[in-house]
């Protein structure tokens, strides 16, 4: 099952140049997870709060940069078509 939280005031924390709040606000939302094994961080500008997320919650946490990179260095490397 897949289940999607909004950290509410996130990205207006980031915004004004508070990543310590716009952080902490992801980690609070990510507490609502209890029954899952991993967390994603679907948007780029959540991914600098992958390490607050994963001390939150003690699970390990996926985010779409890495994910993407993941993507283009397979791809890079047997030189496919994306």
């Amino acid at each position: 099952m897949i289940e999607a939280k909004l950290a509410e005031g996130a990205l207006a924390a980031l915004e004004r140049g508070d990543c310590a709040e716009h952080d902490r606000l992801a980690a609070e939302a990510a507490r609502s997870f209890t029954d899952c094994s991993a967390i994603a961080l679907a948007q780029f500008s959540l991914a600098r709060a992958a390490k607050a997320v994963g001390d939150a919650t003690g699970r390990p946490v996926l985010t779409t940069p890495e994910s993407a990179v993941r993507k283009m260095m397979w791809l890079l490397e047997r030189r496919l078509p994306a």
